[in-house]
């Protein structure tokens, strides 16, 4: 049996080497003028199979962690004591800041898995989100994330501007848009964010709404209009299967989206889920060679 597995995992080794080489070129060619994009944050969708999360995402030059939601059904994924149930398992913020890829912690609040029910009570979830901050202040955090997706087609987004300008900065928003090549985005976004809010752009990748290279083109157009530091793409590291699932993105295709947002700060969706250790390692091989 070991032997057998030592035969597939050298397969897969092989295989995914060459595919690299081969979107790279020959070794003595690999090398890029190129600015490498980085990539400094991980994101992660709490859930039982995954808690506590484990990784080797610094190899990436990861140092900051998302947990996107601290609750989520009212119900905590923290051990801190904020009045509220606990999931069966949990994990204690100090210690999580112990890992490599966690040295910064970027913390997400309160939210829902469902997206309708979560837009529905926003103004709902930023005052438990306060509850939240409130009861991890002796905790040292880069910033706080606030799990509500926005797309143009949520009528009613102001309410979560509302919601936004009750919580304390530094605070991230995500938005993604179903349209592979949206008209007037930025202005979309300038109707309603607030100022001084972060925002994660979702590039759409992972569920083939466009390719890595559409992606940029859009990400760029909102960096013109709200800055390179306020607006960061969220490389989403799975792609779509049969049946409304999805499977982990392969290391050729990450590379793809990497290539793409050369010169970019990266954050990757999401690191337990879909980026194991095998193919951190290969992304990594790639990136030494590229850089």
């Amino acid at each position: 049996m070991l032997k057998i597995r030592l035969t597939k995992a050298t397969f897969l080794i092989t295989l995914t080497l060459s595919a690299l080489l081969f979107l790279g070129g020959c070794i003595h060619h690999l090398k890029t003028d190129g600015q490498a994009p980085q990539v400094e944050g991980i994101f992660w969708q709490p859930d039982l199979a995954t808690t506590p999360p484990s990784g080797n995402w610094d190899l990436l030059g990861v140092s900051t962690f998302v947990p996107q939601w601290s609750v989520v059904q009212s119900k905590s994924w923290f051990d801190h004591d904020i009045g509220l149930e606990k999931w069966d398992k949990n994990i204690n913020l100090k210690q999580l800041q112990q890992k490599v890829w966690a040295q910064h912690i970027l913390l997400g609040l309160a939210g829902e898995y469902d997206e309708k029910l979560a837009r529905s009570n926003v103004l709902k979830l930023a005052e438990e989100s306060k509850k939240i901050i409130e009861n991890t202040k002796s905790i040292p955090l880069k910033g706080y994330y606030f799990p509500v997706e926005a797309d143009p087609s949520w009528i009613c987004v102001n309410d979560l501007a509302k919601a936004i300008r009750t919580l304390p900065k530094p605070l991230w928003v995500s938005i993604y848009s179903a349209e592979q090549a949206p008209e007037h985005l930025d202005f979309w976004l300038k109707s309603w964010l607030p100022s001084h809010t972060g925002v994660f752009f979702q590039d759409g990748v992972g569920v083939g709404t466009r390719t890595p290279q559409q992606a940029r083109v859009v990400l760029e157009d909102l960096q013109k209009e709200f800055g390179k530091d306020n607006i960061v793409i969220v490389l989403e590291a799975f792609r779509p299967v049969k049946g409304g699932k999805f499977r982990s993105a392969y290391p050729w295709e990450i590379v793809q989206q990497l290539k793409a947002y050369e010169g970019q700060k990266v954050y990757i969706f999401d690191g337990p889920h879909y980026m194991n250790r095998m193919t951190v390692y290969a992304v990594a091989l790639w990136y030494k060679l590229k850089y």
